[in-house]
Protein backbone atom coordinates (compact mmCIF):
# COMPACT_ATOMS: atom_id res chain seq x y z
CA UNK A 1 0.00 0.00 0.00
CA UNK A 2 1.40 3.41 -0.89
CA UNK A 3 1.61 6.15 1.71
CA UNK A 4 -0.97 8.91 1.52
CA UNK A 5 -1.60 12.14 3.41
CA UNK A 6 -5.02 10.84 4.44
CA UNK A 7 -3.71 7.57 5.84
CA UNK A 8 -1.57 7.36 8.95
CA UNK A 9 2.03 6.13 8.46
CA UNK A 10 1.40 3.15 10.75
CA UNK A 11 -1.62 2.07 8.75
CA UNK A 12 0.07 2.67 5.42
CA UNK A 13 2.83 0.19 6.22
CA UNK A 14 0.51 -2.54 7.52
CA UNK A 15 -0.84 -5.55 5.65
CA UNK A 16 -4.56 -5.46 4.70
CA UNK A 17 -5.46 -7.82 7.55
CA UNK A 18 -3.46 -5.84 10.11
CA UNK A 19 -4.86 -2.53 8.92
CA UNK A 20 -8.41 -3.91 8.98
CA UNK A 21 -7.87 -5.10 12.56
CA UNK A 22 -6.63 -1.61 13.45
CA UNK A 23 -9.67 0.11 11.97
CA UNK A 24 -11.97 -2.38 13.71
CA UNK A 25 -10.27 -1.91 17.08
CA UNK A 26 -10.67 1.85 16.72
CA UNK A 27 -14.34 1.51 15.77
CA UNK A 28 -14.92 -0.15 19.12
CA UNK A 29 -13.94 3.05 20.93
CA UNK A 30 -16.82 5.15 19.63
CA UNK A 31 -17.63 7.90 17.08
CA UNK A 32 -14.74 9.84 15.54
CA UNK A 33 -14.34 12.90 13.35
CA UNK A 34 -15.37 13.46 9.75
CA UNK A 35 -11.77 13.54 8.60
CA UNK A 36 -11.19 10.17 10.19
CA UNK A 37 -14.21 8.73 8.40
CA UNK A 38 -12.71 10.08 5.17
CA UNK A 39 -9.47 8.25 5.94
CA UNK A 40 -11.34 4.96 6.39
CA UNK A 41 -13.30 5.41 3.18
CA UNK A 42 -10.13 6.26 1.26
CA UNK A 43 -8.44 3.09 2.54
CA UNK A 44 -11.47 0.97 1.59
CA UNK A 45 -11.49 2.44 -1.92
CA UNK A 46 -7.77 1.87 -2.50
CA UNK A 47 -7.93 -1.88 -2.98
CA UNK A 48 -10.74 -4.43 -3.30
CA UNK A 49 -8.92 -6.65 -0.81
CA UNK A 50 -9.27 -3.97 1.85
CA UNK A 51 -13.05 -4.30 1.84
CA UNK A 52 -12.88 -8.07 2.28
CA UNK A 53 -10.30 -7.74 5.07
CA UNK A 54 -12.46 -5.13 6.80
CA UNK A 55 -15.56 -7.36 6.67
CA UNK A 56 -13.62 -10.31 8.07
CA UNK A 57 -12.11 -8.23 10.87
CA UNK A 58 -15.52 -6.88 11.90
CA UNK A 59 -17.05 -10.34 11.91
CA UNK A 60 -14.21 -11.64 14.09
CA UNK A 61 -14.54 -8.70 16.48
CA UNK A 62 -18.30 -9.15 16.72
CA UNK A 63 -17.95 -12.86 17.40
CA UNK A 64 -15.65 -12.02 20.31
CA UNK A 65 -18.26 -9.67 21.75
CA UNK A 66 -16.12 -6.53 21.53
CA UNK A 67 -17.50 -4.49 18.64
CA UNK A 68 -19.80 -1.61 19.54
CA UNK A 69 -22.98 -1.16 17.55
CA UNK A 70 -22.66 0.85 14.36
CA UNK A 71 -24.42 4.23 14.39
CA UNK A 72 -25.96 6.14 11.50
CA UNK A 73 -26.07 5.38 7.77
CA UNK A 74 -22.31 4.97 7.48
CA UNK A 75 -19.60 3.46 9.67
CA UNK A 76 -18.24 5.70 12.44
CA UNK A 77 -15.24 7.69 11.19
CA UNK A 78 -11.78 6.48 12.10
CA UNK A 79 -8.51 8.32 12.77
CA UNK A 80 -4.95 7.20 13.43
CA UNK A 81 -5.85 3.64 14.35
CA UNK A 82 -3.16 1.54 15.96
CA UNK A 83 -3.10 -1.84 14.21
CA UNK A 84 -3.66 -4.77 16.53
CA UNK A 85 -3.12 -8.40 15.55
CA UNK A 86 -6.19 -10.15 14.21
CA UNK A 87 -7.43 -13.07 16.27
CA UNK A 88 -5.77 -16.33 15.18
CA UNK A 89 -8.08 -18.27 12.88
CA UNK A 90 -8.41 -21.20 15.29
CA UNK A 91 -9.30 -18.84 18.14
CA UNK A 92 -11.90 -17.12 15.98
CA UNK A 93 -13.55 -20.42 15.10
CA UNK A 94 -13.87 -21.23 18.81
CA UNK A 95 -15.24 -17.76 19.60
CA UNK A 96 -17.71 -17.91 16.75
CA UNK A 97 -18.92 -21.33 17.79
CA UNK A 98 -19.46 -20.17 21.36
CA UNK A 99 -20.96 -16.75 20.62
CA UNK A 100 -22.74 -16.97 17.30
CA UNK A 101 -24.38 -20.39 16.94
CA UNK A 102 -28.13 -20.26 17.34
CA UNK A 103 -29.16 -23.62 18.77
CA UNK A 104 -32.70 -24.81 18.24
CA UNK A 105 -34.33 -27.83 19.79
CA UNK A 106 -35.33 -30.07 16.88
CA UNK A 107 -38.95 -31.10 16.79
CA UNK A 108 -39.54 -34.74 17.66
CA UNK A 109 -42.15 -36.67 15.76
CA UNK A 110 -43.47 -40.21 15.42
CA UNK A 111 -43.42 -43.18 17.75
CA UNK A 112 -40.83 -43.32 20.51
CA UNK A 113 -39.88 -39.72 19.63
CA UNK A 114 -37.28 -41.08 17.22
CA UNK A 115 -37.79 -38.66 14.31
CA UNK A 116 -36.18 -35.24 14.68
CA UNK A 117 -36.90 -32.36 12.30
CA UNK A 118 -35.57 -28.80 12.09
CA UNK A 119 -37.02 -25.66 10.48
CA UNK A 120 -35.01 -22.47 9.89
CA UNK A 121 -32.31 -23.04 12.51
CA UNK A 122 -29.40 -25.36 13.27
CA UNK A 123 -30.25 -27.88 15.98
CA UNK A 124 -28.63 -28.31 19.34
CA UNK A 125 -26.39 -31.42 19.37
CA UNK A 126 -28.36 -34.65 19.68
CA UNK A 127 -26.55 -37.04 21.99
CA UNK A 128 -26.15 -40.74 21.30
CA UNK A 129 -24.19 -43.41 23.14
CA UNK A 130 -21.24 -42.91 20.77
CA UNK A 131 -21.18 -39.19 19.98
CA UNK A 132 -23.37 -36.31 18.86
CA UNK A 133 -25.30 -35.34 15.73
CA UNK A 134 -26.16 -31.74 14.83
CA UNK A 135 -28.84 -31.13 12.22
CA UNK A 136 -28.76 -28.31 9.69
CA UNK A 137 -31.94 -26.35 9.02
CA UNK A 138 -34.78 -28.13 7.18
CA UNK A 139 -33.35 -31.58 7.91
CA UNK A 140 -34.74 -34.82 9.34
CA UNK A 141 -33.07 -37.56 11.34
CA UNK A 142 -34.33 -40.90 12.67
CA UNK A 143 -32.51 -41.83 15.84
CA UNK A 144 -32.50 -45.39 17.19
CA UNK A 145 -30.63 -47.27 19.88
CA UNK A 146 -28.22 -48.99 17.48
CA UNK A 147 -27.93 -46.43 14.67
CA UNK A 148 -29.29 -43.17 13.26
CA UNK A 149 -30.48 -42.35 9.75
CA UNK A 150 -30.30 -38.97 8.02
CA UNK A 151 -33.59 -38.89 6.10
CA UNK A 152 -33.01 -35.61 4.29
CA UNK A 153 -30.88 -32.48 4.59
CA UNK A 154 -27.52 -32.18 6.30
CA UNK A 155 -25.93 -33.12 9.60
CA UNK A 156 -22.60 -32.89 11.38
CA UNK A 157 -21.52 -36.02 13.26
CA UNK A 158 -18.92 -36.16 16.02
CA UNK A 159 -18.42 -39.88 16.41
CA UNK A 160 -16.23 -42.42 18.12
CA UNK A 161 -15.95 -46.20 17.89
CA UNK A 162 -19.46 -47.65 17.79
CA UNK A 163 -21.19 -44.75 16.04
CA UNK A 164 -23.30 -45.82 13.06
CA UNK A 165 -25.11 -43.33 10.80
CA UNK A 166 -27.03 -44.22 7.64
CA UNK A 167 -28.01 -42.11 4.64
CA UNK A 168 -29.58 -43.42 1.45
CA UNK A 169 -28.16 -46.92 0.92
CA UNK A 170 -24.89 -46.08 2.70
CA UNK A 171 -23.71 -46.97 6.20
CA UNK A 172 -21.08 -44.79 7.93
CA UNK A 173 -18.87 -45.54 10.93
CA UNK A 174 -17.23 -42.18 11.75
CA UNK A 175 -14.40 -41.73 14.22
CA UNK A 176 -14.04 -37.97 14.14
CA UNK A 177 -15.99 -35.15 12.52
CA UNK A 178 -18.17 -36.03 9.53
CA UNK A 179 -20.40 -33.81 7.41
CA UNK A 180 -23.21 -35.72 5.76
CA UNK A 181 -25.86 -34.59 3.26
CA UNK A 182 -28.70 -36.61 1.78
CA UNK A 183 -31.17 -35.89 -1.01
CA UNK A 184 -33.47 -38.27 -2.91
CA UNK A 185 -30.80 -38.69 -5.60
CA UNK A 186 -27.42 -38.27 -3.90
CA UNK A 187 -25.48 -38.77 -0.68
CA UNK A 188 -22.31 -36.79 0.04
CA UNK A 189 -19.96 -37.30 2.97
CA UNK A 190 -16.97 -35.15 3.95
CA UNK A 191 -14.42 -36.16 6.57
CA UNK A 192 -13.34 -33.03 8.47
CA UNK A 193 -11.19 -34.82 11.05
CA UNK A 194 -10.34 -38.39 11.95
CA UNK A 195 -11.45 -41.22 9.68
CA UNK A 196 -14.77 -42.48 8.32
CA UNK A 197 -15.46 -46.06 7.20
CA UNK A 198 -18.44 -46.58 4.92
CA UNK A 199 -20.11 -49.24 2.80
CA UNK A 200 -23.23 -49.77 0.77
CA UNK A 201 -26.14 -51.62 2.33
CA UNK A 202 -25.92 -55.40 1.71
CA UNK A 203 -22.24 -55.07 0.74
CA UNK A 204 -19.06 -56.17 2.50
CA UNK A 205 -16.86 -53.71 0.64
CA UNK A 206 -15.71 -50.90 2.94
CA UNK A 207 -14.17 -47.58 1.94
CA UNK A 208 -12.18 -45.28 4.22
CA UNK A 209 -12.19 -41.49 4.11
CA UNK A 210 -9.37 -39.62 5.78
CA UNK A 211 -9.59 -35.97 6.83
CA UNK A 212 -10.06 -33.70 3.84
CA UNK A 213 -11.65 -36.34 1.61
CA UNK A 214 -15.17 -36.24 0.20
CA UNK A 215 -17.24 -38.98 -1.39
CA UNK A 216 -20.45 -38.58 -3.41
CA UNK A 217 -22.68 -41.44 -4.50
CA UNK A 218 -25.62 -41.28 -6.87
CA UNK A 219 -27.75 -44.42 -7.05
CA UNK A 220 -25.71 -47.47 -8.02
CA UNK A 221 -23.07 -45.47 -9.91
CA UNK A 222 -19.41 -45.74 -8.87
CA UNK A 223 -18.51 -43.33 -6.07
CA UNK A 224 -16.81 -40.02 -6.80
CA UNK A 225 -14.00 -39.27 -4.37
CA UNK A 226 -11.95 -36.09 -4.21
CA UNK A 227 -9.67 -34.19 -1.84
CA UNK A 228 -10.80 -30.78 -0.61
CA UNK A 229 -8.64 -27.70 -0.23
CA UNK A 230 -8.49 -26.25 3.32
CA UNK A 231 -10.67 -23.29 2.31
CA UNK A 232 -13.25 -25.67 0.83
CA UNK A 233 -13.38 -27.61 4.09
CA UNK A 234 -13.82 -24.39 6.08
CA UNK A 235 -16.65 -23.27 3.81
CA UNK A 236 -18.46 -26.61 4.01
CA UNK A 237 -18.04 -26.82 7.78
CA UNK A 238 -19.13 -23.21 8.40
CA UNK A 239 -22.86 -23.85 8.94
CA UNK A 240 -22.20 -26.36 11.73
CA UNK A 241 -20.52 -23.66 13.86
CA UNK A 242 -22.97 -20.92 12.97
CA UNK A 243 -20.94 -19.13 10.31
CA UNK A 244 -21.51 -17.98 6.76
CA UNK A 245 -18.24 -17.65 4.86
CA UNK A 246 -18.52 -15.67 1.62
CA UNK A 247 -15.68 -15.59 -0.89
CA UNK A 248 -16.37 -13.04 -3.63
CA UNK A 249 -20.02 -14.12 -3.49
CA UNK A 250 -22.98 -12.17 -4.85
CA UNK A 251 -25.37 -10.35 -2.54
CA UNK A 252 -28.23 -12.39 -3.98
CA UNK A 253 -26.52 -15.64 -2.98
CA UNK A 254 -25.47 -14.44 0.49
CA UNK A 255 -28.90 -13.07 1.38
CA UNK A 256 -30.54 -16.27 0.15
CA UNK A 257 -28.51 -18.19 2.73
CA UNK A 258 -29.34 -15.75 5.52
CA UNK A 259 -33.03 -15.97 4.65
CA UNK A 260 -32.92 -19.75 4.88
CA UNK A 261 -31.76 -19.54 8.51
CA UNK A 262 -33.70 -16.55 9.85
CA UNK A 263 -37.27 -15.34 10.31
CA UNK A 264 -36.19 -11.77 9.55
CA UNK A 265 -35.60 -11.64 5.82
CA UNK A 266 -33.05 -9.58 3.87
CA UNK A 267 -34.16 -8.04 0.58
CA UNK A 268 -31.78 -6.47 -1.94
CA UNK A 269 -32.58 -4.26 -4.90
CA UNK A 270 -31.71 -5.43 -8.45
CA UNK A 271 -28.87 -2.88 -8.46
CA UNK A 272 -27.20 -4.67 -5.53
CA UNK A 273 -28.07 -8.29 -6.33
CA UNK A 274 -24.88 -8.95 -8.33
CA UNK A 275 -22.51 -6.91 -6.14
CA UNK A 276 -19.99 -9.21 -4.48
CA UNK A 277 -18.64 -9.43 -0.94
CA UNK A 278 -16.01 -11.42 0.90
CA UNK A 279 -16.28 -11.96 4.64
CA UNK A 280 -17.23 -14.15 7.57
CA UNK A 281 -20.61 -13.58 9.21
CA UNK A 282 -22.80 -15.08 11.92
CA UNK A 283 -25.66 -17.05 10.40
CA UNK A 284 -28.19 -15.90 12.99
CA UNK A 285 -27.29 -12.19 12.83
CA UNK A 286 -28.76 -10.81 9.58
CA UNK A 287 -28.82 -7.33 11.11
CA UNK A 288 -25.04 -7.26 11.49
CA UNK A 289 -24.58 -8.42 7.91
CA UNK A 290 -26.99 -5.76 6.62
CA UNK A 291 -25.07 -3.04 8.47
CA UNK A 292 -21.75 -4.31 7.11
CA UNK A 293 -23.11 -4.49 3.56
CA UNK A 294 -24.53 -0.99 3.92
CA UNK A 295 -21.11 0.35 4.89
CA UNK A 296 -19.03 -1.48 2.30
CA UNK A 297 -21.39 -1.07 -0.65
CA UNK A 298 -22.53 2.44 0.19
CA UNK A 299 -26.11 1.19 0.20
CA UNK A 300 -29.20 2.48 1.95
CA UNK A 301 -30.85 0.35 4.62
CA UNK A 302 -34.43 0.43 5.81
CA UNK A 303 -35.76 -1.89 8.48
CA UNK A 304 -39.06 -3.33 9.64
CA UNK A 305 -39.58 -6.04 12.26
CA UNK A 306 -39.81 -8.59 9.43
CA UNK A 307 -37.36 -7.32 6.80
CA UNK A 308 -34.05 -5.61 6.14
CA UNK A 309 -34.10 -3.82 2.79
CA UNK A 310 -30.83 -2.83 1.07
CA UNK A 311 -30.93 -0.63 -2.03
Amino acid sequence: MRRDARVSPTLASASPEEAAAGWTARLDKGPLSASEQQALQHWLDQDRRHKGAFLRAKAIWQASGRLAALHGPTAPPVAHPTPVPALPRRRFFAAAAAAALLLATPKRQGKANSLYATANAVSAPLHTAFGTITLDCYSKLKMGLQSSRLVTGRCCVLGRTGMIVKAGNLIFAPQGRLLLSCSPTQVTATSISGTVHLRRHHSDEWWTLNAGAQISLTGDLPPEVRSLLPEEMEAQNAWSIGRLEARDESMASITSTFNRYNQRQIRVSPALANRKLTGVFSLNQPEDFALAAQTILGARLTQTPQTLMLY
